[in-house]
């Protein structure tokens, strides 16, 4: 969590600011009891009538009975905000670039951090490897992001 929070804190541009809403740490506690969140990491509830308007929007193109409500909240907080959303569906990626959102991975932050010297590919491997050891799904092997990165024009 140290270098996720690291990586989080500090962009190649300078500070910024890192939102999820508390529908996405629900769903992180579900999973894993003992999260208790960061300090680095804003908590936002999407409450206020733009966001709830938008999120009526984006449950209705990403979401299913039981999945991407989650992804539906960030998406909805990032459009109302003019924020770039990080969500790790492939799907809500492609839905949210198709309605005009800038919208990435969490790899790709990661994989930004390294080609910005912020991090090292060492450490951005552990990283990856580290969340992929805790259930996370993503298209590189474990021990293998910067391949998977540099194959993917991402480094």
């Amino acid at each position: 969590m140290e270098i996720l929070g690291d990586i989080a804190r500090h962009g190649w541009i300078g500070e910024r600011r890192n939102v999820t809403t508390k529908a996405v740490v629900s769903e992180i506690v579900y999973y894993e009891p003992g999260f208790a969140g960061e300090e680095w990491l804003e908590v936002v509830h999407v409450d206020d009538l733009g966001e709830l308007h938008a999120l009526v929007t984006w449950m209705e193109r990403v979401s299913g009975a039981n999945s991407n409500h989650g992804e539906a909240t960030v998406l909805a907080w990032a459009e109302v905000h003019g924020a770039t959303a990080v969500v790790d569906d492939a799907d809500a990626r492609r839905i949210g670039r198709l309605h005009g959102l800038d919208v990435c991975g969490s790899l790709r932050v990661v994989a930004d951090a390294v080609r910005h010297g912020h991090t090292t590919a060492y450490a951005a491997t552990a990283l990856v490897d580290a969340m992929l050891e805790t259930g996370a799904r993503y298209p590189c092997a474990r021990g293998d992001f910067t391949g998977w990165a540099k194959a993917n024009g991402l480094l």
